[in-house]
């Protein structure tokens, strides 16, 4: 029976149901997030001494990073302190490349980012 369809209606067919199923698939994960809406305060140890973050998470996805207070090396890990927040909220994970020179304070930051996504658990 289809085989009275030409070629290229075919194909713009697939790839109109190709599209349907992405955006259903988009939209259906949009509901399912883990985090809270919300500001969290997380904490972890840097190179000298505690680093504190605020994360916002809006709509249910990580919206800013914010370094509250840390003790870390002036210049050394400034860097760092631009980079890291906004890579995370870029990748919405944790898990990104630490700053070459300043990676102790790069961890310091995804770690308390961490610790503060953990108080935004559903």
């Amino acid at each position: 029976m289809l085989h009275h369809i030409s070629p290229r209606l075919r194909r713009r067919a697939v790839f109109g149901l190709i599209a349907a199923t992405c955006v259903a698939l988009a939209l259906s994960c949009g509901g399912t997030s883990k985090w809270k809406d919300g500001a969290f305060l997380g904490k972890a140890e840097g190179a000298h001494g505690d680093v504190d973050v605020q994360v916002t998470i809006g709509k249910g996805r990580i919206a800013k990073v914010e370094v509250l207070a840390q003790k870390e090396e002036a210049g050394v890990s400034d860097l760092a302190f631009q980079r890291i927040p906004a890579q995370i909220v870029t990748k919405q994970s944790t898990e990104v490349e630490a700053v070459s020179g300043a990676s102790m304070t790069s961890k310091a930051i995804m770690a308390a980012t961490q610790d503060a996504l953990q108080k935004a658990l559903k």
